[in-house]
């Protein structure tokens, strides 16, 4: 085994957001009201016990969190309530970068799916009418290093439904703290992190951004169902917001870090939908208040 890690980054920022939701309905606004990060620092291979963010934030559209919310998250009514917005809790984490000298380009986030930057922070930016900043095109797919990994063991699939699950039992690491409390899961997540690479796994960006898929451009029929079913209502969400998730096999930061991978345009940044999906809105039966809410329709 290698000495050094196989990675290009000097820190490895695993994140984890949290977000508002309503029992059985994906037709709901997500507004992020946690925004965790833990650290790896791979040129000295361990997580940084010592340097962690973690804040909540107080949600503007829907600002009353729904039962289920509460209970889902552990988060309570009153923490919310004292929380700052969004914009100011990004202007706190951009000054935490800077304070512990994590500069971009040198780090990547690290996530357990598509889910917290192709759907949480693309359109937490779109509620705030504001472009998604460079450091949110790009990231590591925790969950397909696992896949990779698990392939290779040709083991059963015995663990549960969530990737947080399959991973604890698939590398024998315990999942200590609250399910969906976005630092516990990002302390854990930084735990298989290490392990990947502690295992001589190259670990690179994965996946980004982009204006323009051909799998866009081919309509379908939404399922009636769409608004209960969490498969349904992400191919739903694929055809609504501007920029959509894809692997990335080859990744150099030099020529891709920050750009539009269709376009390599920086200044692509989700504030202009180029695959307008005309069609879906005209099947909908009663208007998506996601995609209302989120400035998505043309009127």
């Amino acid at each position: 085994m290698s000495s050094d890690y196989r990675c290009p980054f000097d820190n490895l920022l695993i994140l984890d957001f949290e977000a508002t939701c309503e029992k059985d309905n994906h037709d709901y606004p997500p507004e992020i009201i946690q925004f965790s990060v833990a650290v790896l620092n791979t040129r000295e291979k361990i997580i940084r016990e010592d340097v962690s963010f973690n804040k909540y934030v107080r949600p503007v559209i829907n600002p009353q969190l729904t039962d289920f919310c509460a209970e889902l998250t552990g988060i309570n009514q009153d923490t919310i309530d004292k929380a700052d917005t969004f914009p100011e809790v990004y202007d706190q984490f951009t000054a935490w970068l800077n304070e512990h000298n994590i500069q971009e380009k040198r780090f990547a986030f690290v996530c357990d799916s598509r889910q917290d930057m192709w759907r949480f922070a693309q359109y937490q930016f779109l509620l705030n009418k504001q472009p998604l900043p460079t450091i949110f095109r790009q990231w590591v797919n925790l969950g397909h290093l696992y896949e990779q990994d698990f392939r290779k063991a040709q083991q059963q699939d015995i663990w549960g439904p969530r990737f947080i699950e399959k991973m604890s039992g698939f590398y024998n690491i315990p999942f200590n703290g609250h399910n969906h409390n976005a630092m516990d899961e990002c302390a854990f997540l930084a735990k298989v992190t290490k392990r990947v690479l502690d295992d001589g796994n190259l670990v690179n960006i994965n996946e980004s951004l982009k204006c323009i898929s051909g799998q866009r451009n081919v309509p379908f029929n939404i399922d009636p169902k769409w608004k209960t079913s969490f498969v349904s209502s992400c191919k739903v969400f694929e055809a609504m917001l501007p920029l959509v998730a894809t692997r990335t096999k080859r990744y150099y930061i030099v020529d891709n870090y920050g750009k539009c991978l269709y376009c390599f345009k920086p200044e692509c940044t989700g504030t202009d939908h180029k695959q307008y999906p005309g069609y879906l809105y005209e099947q909908l039966k009663e208007p998506s208040v996601f995609a209302i809410t989120g400035g998505l329709m043309k009127e």
